[in-house]
């Protein structure tokens, strides 16, 4: 673990003498996705309008390495404005009928949820989850799918519990009733492995995982989906007869730092930060149970978010907030999440805070 933090030296600039494991809220930057969002504003001050052909490079790569990432082929992969936008994209290009349902869990982000209110105005039905635990989460859902589903819409990773489905058990069992299978990927992309063989439609944002700032996001749209959605919005981007839910312009200057920064994640290479993110959690679990504070995520589920429930978690985090240690207070519970460029040290420190916190309540 120390070989990579040495290769990664000197690239991230969290302010002095403060610890961030809120990665699970938006990444740090490094320091060339500045220069690369600079490199687009440069050239339109140089060219304007001619400078389009190098922006169709930048946004050609990122397409292109997403695409590797995610193991698809690259005409499946489209850039939005967020996670949001991509589920509603594929929600409201469906054609909805009395009967129809839709399974999401009770508990999931909102866009999971909202994204199909029109279907419910249009006479489907809502199947909410209410899981019974963690560990008991992915059986629950499982259990609701019936032979009427026609979606179910899923967190990769849940983000206020950080349990991690299997959506290749899902993405089967949505198969065997002919469903679609989506996804809100925004807290797995980058952090873990994602395996898209029996998914339909993946979402995530890249501000978090990837590093990638606000306004930009991966919209995975497979195979399958091309005889079932039908676009919602046209433009330019997708006049009749074309199935592309891409309507119109995506983010260039977001592209063009999306390019730098999965060039320079490659660089490093992924299964490289994949195994630190797993060391660095396992390494805050094992912390947590000898400080006599269990965790709700479960280890065998776990991704880059570790959830411990506490009694007021609003003070937790305004009091690690005042010693300097960043994480994210969520639905009442402290969100731990360490991304790659973390050490050992961070997470020591934040034991010893957060005990001193918590026993001092």
């Amino acid at each position: 673990m120390n070989d990579l933090l040495a290769d990664i030296e000197g690239d991230f600039r969290v302010r002095e003498g403060w610890v961030y494991l809120q990665s699970a809220g938006a990444g740090l930057a490094f320091p060339g996705a500045a220069d690369a969002g600079g490199r687009y504003y440069r050239d339109v001050a140089l060219l304007g309008c001619d400078a389009q052909p190098q922006w169709r490079v930048e946004a050609d790569g990122a397409k292109q390495r997403s695409a590797a990432l995610l193991n698809v082929p690259a005409d499946e992969v489209g850039f939005f404005r967020n996670t949001s936008e991509v589920l509603n994209l594929a929600a409201n290009s469906m054609t909805w009928q009395s009967g129809d349902e839709i399974v999401v869990f009770a508990d999931d982000y909102p866009c999971s949820l909202l994204a199909w209110t029109h279907a419910t105005e249009l006479g489907a039905s809502l199947t909410m989850v209410h899981p019974t635990g963690p560990d008991t989460r992915e059986q629950d859902l499982l259990d609701a799918i019936t032979p009427r589903t026609r979606v179910v819409c899923v967190s990769h990773v849940h983000p206020w519990t950080g349990v991690t489905l299997d959506l290749t058990r899902i993405g089967a069992a949505c198969r065997d009733v002919d469903a679609l299978f989506m996804v809100d990927g925004i807290q797995a992309l980058g952090a873990i492995p994602v395996d898209l063989t029996m998914v339909d439609v993946y979402a995530a944002g890249v501000f978090k995982w990837l590093m990638s700032g606000f306004g930009t996001a991966l919209g995975v749209f497979r195979e399958r989906t091309r005889d079932v959605l039908t676009p919602i919005f046209r433009s330019y981007g997708n006049p009749p007869p074309s199935t592309s839910l891409s309507y119109a312009a995506p983010n260039f200057p977001g592209l063009y730092v999306l390019n730098a920064t999965l060039q320079y994640l490659e660089g490093i290479g992924w299964e490289r930060i994949h195994d630190r993110v797993r060391a660095l959690t396992g390494e805050l679990l094992v912390g947590l149970e000898r400080i006599g504070v269990p965790a709700l995520t479960p280890p065998d589920l776990r991704a880059g978010i570790i959830a411990i429930e506490t009694a007021d978690s609003a003070y937790v985090a305004a009091e690690l907030q005042k010693r300097r240690v960043s994480v994210s207070d969520r639905a009442g519970r402290t969100l731990v999440s360490p991304h790659f460029y973390n050490s050992r040290e961070d997470i020591d420190r934040f034991l010893e805070e957060f005990r001193d916190v918590v026993a001092n309540r």
